[in-house]
C-alpha cells in the first residue's frame, strides 16, 4: 500500500506540480504537489487528494486531503483549502504523530503582476535546511535506500502573509507567525532495501513557542525550472524570531532555572545561481549560498546550518564528522553526538559545473516517439558534467581554533572543504562520482540524482 502511494506521488513530482488551491507563496518550507486525484471537482473547487512531495523517516509519505474552493471577489480571486494530513509512518497507525492539518485562505489580485494576502493554520513536519537537496531525490533515497538526507521538526501554529509579485518570475513576501516548534522522532517507516538497518536518529531541537517575522525575495529569470540553460535564480530571506526555548543538553544561551532560555535572534539566507549557455551544447553554471546568524542571541538548533552530502559537498558523507576539524556541521556542542545535528551558525558554499551535451544517435531509438509519463514527454539527452564545490560552516564568538570566528570575520579559503567530480546526466537521471580534495584520504562517493545538481 505504501509503495503504491509513493510511486504515484513520485510520478506527480517528476511530471507536473500544479498549484494547490489557497497555497501560500512558496517558501523553502511550504511545498505540495497535486496528484491529480480530484473527486467531484468543478470550477469552484472540490475534494482534493495530494502529497507533501516528500518521503522521510519521520512521516513516511504525508497525504493531504480535504475540500478546496475558489471564487472571484470583484477583481480578485479567493482561494480556500481545508486539508487534513495523514502520515504513513508506523503502518499508518492512528495517533497524534500521524495526524496534522493545513488550512489556508488566499486573496490574490492580478495575474501578470499583483498583490496577495493570506492566512494559514498548520500542524506540519518540516525539513531543517530544505535548501540542500531538491525532491524527489531526498524522498527516493529514503524510500529505496533508507537514507534520509534531511532532519525534521514540528511546526504548529498560524501565519499571516502579504506578497507583491510579477508573474512567476519575482515576488516580495512578508510573513508573521505564532508557532510551536517541537522535536520529532524517527519512526517505523517502510524502505524497499536495507530493511534491517536502523534509521538515523532525528536530532532533538530546541522546543519552544516562537514569534516569527520574515521577509523574502524571489527572482527567477531561468528559461526552465527543471533544465535551465540560461538566467538567474535568487532566493533571499531574513528571519527574526523570539520566544522561550528548551535548552537541556545544549549551549544556545543563558539558561533559566526551569531549563529554558529566552532567545531573540536574526537570521539571513541567500541562494544565488547563474546559468550560462556558452555555446549550443555547452553550459557553465555557478551557485553561491551564504547564510547564518545576523544579530541577537544564538540560533536555536532547527535554524542552524551545515554542508556535506550529495546536495552540497558530495565528496563528503552526509552527517559524518570525517577527518580533521568538523567544519561541515560544527558538531560537538549540542550534547547529542549520536544524532549529529547541524550546529553551524554561519555557512558558505560555492558550486560550479561545466556541462557538455553529447551526440545522442545511440539514444534515438528512445527519442523517436518520446518517453511519456502521465502525458508528459521526456527525451534522453546525455551530457557530461564536470563540477567542483567548496564550503564550510563556523560558529560565532571569540576566535578559537578553526571552528569559531568573531562575527565580523570570514574564515580563510584554505580552511574550506573542497571536492571535484564527474558525471553523466541522461536528462532523466544523472550518475556522478565525487572525490574530496581538501581531505585526500576520504574515499570517492558515487551517487545518483534525478534533478540537476542545482
Amino acid at each position: 500500500m505504501t509503495a503504491r502511494i509513493f510511486f504515484a506521488a513520485l510520478l506527480g513530482a517528476l511530471v507536473t506540480q500544479p498549484e494547490l488551491a489557497a497555497q501560500e507563496p512558496e517558501s523553502p518550507q511550504d511545498t505540495t504537489f497535486d496528484l491529480g486525484a480530484l473527486l467531484g471537482d468543478d470550477e469552484r473547487g472540490g475534494l482534493t487528494i495530494s502529497s507533501g512531495k516528500t518521503y522521510n523517516r519521520v512521516e513516511g509519505l504525508p497525504i493531504f486531503f480535504g475540500p478546496t474552493y475558489k471564487s472571484p471577489v470583484r477583481s480578485a480571486e479567493l482561494s480556500i483549502a481545508v486539508l487534513g494530513i495523514i502520515r504513513t509512518a508506523h503502518k499508518m497507525h492512528w495517533d497524534a504523530e500521524n495526524l496534522g492539518h493545513r488550512v489556508t485562505v488566499d486573496l490574490r489580485r492580478g495575474t501578470r503582476r499583483g498583490i496577495a494576502f493570506g492566512a494559514s493554520a498548520f500542524d506540519l513536519v518540516e525539513k531543517i535546511e530544505p535548501w540542500q537537496l531538491d525532491e524527489p531525490d531526498g524522498g527516493l533515497a529514503a524510500f529505496f535506500l533508507k537514507r534520509d538526507y534531511f532532519d525534521h521538526f514540528g511546526r504548529h501554529g498560524g501565519r499571516l502573509y502579504a506578497s507583491a509579485f510579477r508573474g512567476e518570475q519575482s515576488s516580495v513576501t512578508a510573513r508573521y507567525g505564532h508557532e510551536r516548534w517541537s522535536s520529532r522522532r524517527q519512526r517505523d517507516v517502510f524502505s524497499l532495501f536495507r530493511g534491517d538497518d536502523s534509521w538515523r536518529t532525528n536530532p532533538v531541537v530546541n522546543d519552544g513557542v516562537v514569534h516569527v517575522t520574515d521577509l523574502s525575495l524571489h527572482l527567477d529569470t531561468r528559461n526552465s525550472e527543471l533544465n535551465p540553460l540560461a538566467g538567474w535564480f535568487v532566493s533571499a530571506n531574513y528571519e527574526h524570531g523570539s520566544g522561550e526555548f528548551r535548552t537541556e543538553g545544549t549551549t544556545i544561551g543563558p539558561t533559566l532555572p526551569d531549563g529554558r532560555a529566552e532567545l531573540d535572534y536574526g537570521r539571513i539566507f541567500l541562494d544565488l545561481r547563474r546559468y550560462n549557455r556558452i555555446s549550443p551544447k555547452r553550459q557553465l553554471n555557478a551557485r553561491l549560498v551564504l547564510g547564518g546568524w545576523l544579530h541577537g542571541d544564538p540560533l536555536p538548533y532547527q535554524r542552524r546550518f551545515s554542508v556535506g552530502g550529495i546536495g552540497t559537498l558530495p565528496g563528503f558523507d552526509f552527517r559524518r564528522v570525517g577527518i580533521g576539524t568538523d567544519v561541515g556541521q560544527c558538531s560537538g556542542e549540542s550534547g547529542f553526538p549520536e544524532a549529529r545535528p547541524a550546529e553551524c551558525e554561519r555557512v558558505a558554499l560555492a558550486q560550479v559545473e561545466y556541462r557538455h551535451e553529447l551526440k545522442s544517435e545511440l539514444f534515438d531509438v528512445f527519442n523517436r516517439n518520446g518517453i511519456r509519463v502521465r502525458g508528459a514527454e521526456f527525451r534522453v539527452k546525455p551530457s557530461v558534467v564536470a563540477f567542483a564545490d567548496a564550503g564550510r560552516g563556523w560558529l560565532i564568538g571569540s576566535r578559537q581554533g578553526a571552528l569559531r570566528y568573531p562575527s565580523g570575520s570570514f574564515p580563510g579559503f584554505d580552511t574550506f572543504r573542497t571536492d571535484v567530480g564527474l558525471g553523466l546526466d541522461l536528462g532523466i537521471a544523472g550518475l556522478y562520482v565525487a572525490k574530496a580534495v581538501s581531505e585526500s584520504k576520504e574515499p570517492a562517493n558515487f551517487f545518483v540524482r534525478i534533478r540537476n545538481r542545482f
